[in-house]
């Protein structure tokens, strides 16, 4: 009986390797991070600390009370950016601390 063959080029399991959930989750987030000042602007993005992305939640933390409040009213307009950058829903959510 002939064996199957296993063989796939390396650009071939490079693709599946990047395609994977977990790796392009990660991709993603590193893409983000790295974009978030073109995205939101200078002034958001120097009082931006941490960002993260966790089970379809993006999460924020902010230095500034003010612009906190600010950004929680602008919930809807941030899922609907990131998603738009990352051209597929990734955020459901945005949790600002």
């Amino acid at each position: 009986m002939a064996r199957k063959s296993n063989e796939q080029t390396i650009q071939e399991v490079l693709k599946e390797l990047v395609d994977s959930k977990p790796m392009k989750s990660k991709l993603t987030e590193v893409n983000l991070v790295n974009a978030w000042e073109q995205l939101v602007g200078p002034l958001i993005a120097k009082h931006t600390k941490k960002i993260y992305l966790s089970k379809g939640k993006l999460f924020l933390h902010i230095e500034s009370p003010a612009l906190k409040n600010e950004l929680t009213y602008s919930r809807g307009k941030l899922i609907d950016l990131v998603n738009q950058f990352a051209g597929e829903a990734i955020i459901d959510e945005v949790i600002i601390r």
